[in-house]
């Protein structure tokens, strides 16, 4: 496995090989050191279990994809795959790098980890020191990885006189439909064609539905694996690459509700909608009508224990897309606007004696009086304490 640890140094990431039972069967010395961090990290965001079943999926989509696949797991972090095969073409093991980040170090942590999980403090303080032992990629960067390990797993396969993989049509984990109804649904989706779309994933859907010893664990794998290619086929038509790359974030954790094959089928077609209108639709709006009904949630509740996905869930977006959205208007993030509307109403509150200093943290939704304090003095340049005593009503 040389190949596979000059390929770690080379990059500045992790490798590993996960073979189809879920076993490892080499981890790079990078792996080896991050993996101290990593379990850490991921016990407090409660992803550990999931993180590693998206592993052993990727490795099994990287065989569907043709030897590269790029993939997102529940915690936000990302990874290349690639497959090792036997000498019929059999999947044997995938060859795993990562985990890197595409989005920045503040915007991952806000959005993804200390605005979705309540973490303990000093948890949270090693989390925000040594996130940066995670690498930030571009996506330039990400597509160059993805073929060097692509290219490492052929040079391996080819001295040992291998098959190389091709994109299957049916593996262990999916079931049969159509694959040519499959790619007229993809070039449906990626011209924005929601009318042709929709009678595509009917028909689809119906070689799932009654495909023999259909369960729900297989179906919302089959529903995983449509979604991926849904939002592969909207970036490909035009829309823009990081609103699907959050929207198919948000979708993926949302599978494992998924109850009914009822259930399944009302959500892949809105799941559908949304990704068709994305070609042409999102990527030009300026969203005007968004941010006004988003600012004026935070004004109404800034009060309560509002968290970005509740902002998000006020104007129907993704959170990841929304906050991107927001900053991109705004030049700041939601949380941001948030923290800055709740220092306003307790400058309000400070300058009102008759109201006890000690109650306008709650009153005001920070949940200790040492936050606001610390929050308060930050961004205004002195205590709470010393602000109303700066501010008092002169008579």
């Amino acid at each position: 496995m040389d190949i596979f640890e000059h390929l770690s140094v080379a990059t500045g990431l992790g490798v590993e090989v996960i073979d189809v039972t879920g076993e490892k069967k080499f981890s790079s010395v990078l792996c080896r050191d991050l993996l101290p961090f990593l379990q850490v990290f991921l016990g407090a965001v409660d992803c550990a279990e999931a993180d590693w079943s998206a592993l052993l999926y990727g490795c099994y989509q990287s065989r569907r994809f043709g030897g590269r696949y790029i993939f997102l797991t529940p915690s936000g972090l990302t990874y290349c795959t690639s497959p090792l095969t036997d000498a019929s073409g059999n999947l044997t093991a995938g060859v795993v790098t990562g985990p890197f980040l595409m989005t920045g170090y503040d915007e991952y942590l806000e959005m993804d980890v200390f605005g979705q999980h309540e973490i303990d403090k000093a948890i949270a303080e090693r989390i925000e020191k040594d996130i940066h032992l995670i690498p930030f990629l571009t996506p330039a960067q990400v597509r160059s990885v993805s073929e060097l390990l692509y290219t490492c797993v052929m040079s391996l396969e080819d001295t040992q006189a291998v098959q190389k993989p091709a994109p299957l049509q049916t593996d262990a984990l999916s079931m049969t439909y159509s694959i040519q109804k499959e790619s007229e649904l993809l070039a449906a989706i990626s011209v924005g064609d929601t009318n042709t779309a929709n009678a595509l994933l009917n028909d689809i859907l119906g070689y799932i539905l009654f495909s023999p010893g259909l369960n729900m664990e297989a179906l919302r794998l089959r529903v995983f694996e449509l979604t991926v290619l849904l939002s592969r086929a909207a970036v490909k038509g035009g829309a823009n690459i990081d609103a699907i790359f959050g929207l198919n974030y948000s979708y993926l954790r949302e599978i494992d509700a998924l109850a009914t094959p009822e259930d399944a089928v009302q959500w892949l077609h809105s799941v559908m909608r949304r990704f068709a209108q994305h070609v042409f639709d999102f990527a030009d709006s300026k969203h005007v009508d968004v941010l006004y009904k988003a600012m004026s949630f935070i004004k109404s509740h800034y009060a309560e224990k509002i968290t970005l996905q509740d902002v998000a869930d006020s104007v129907y977006l993704n959170m990841t897309y929304f906050s991107k959205v927001f900053k991109d208007e705004t030049g700041q993030t939601p949380g941001n606007f948030i923290t800055a509307t709740r220092i306003e109403a307790g400058k309000k509150l400070l300058q009102n004696p008759a109201i006890n200093i000690i109650d306008i943290p709650e009153m005001v939704g920070f949940e200790s009086q040492s936050y606001f304090t610390r929050v308060f003095k930050k961004t205004e340049g002195c205590t709470p304490a010393q602000y109303r005593r700066m501010n008092r009503p002169r008579y």
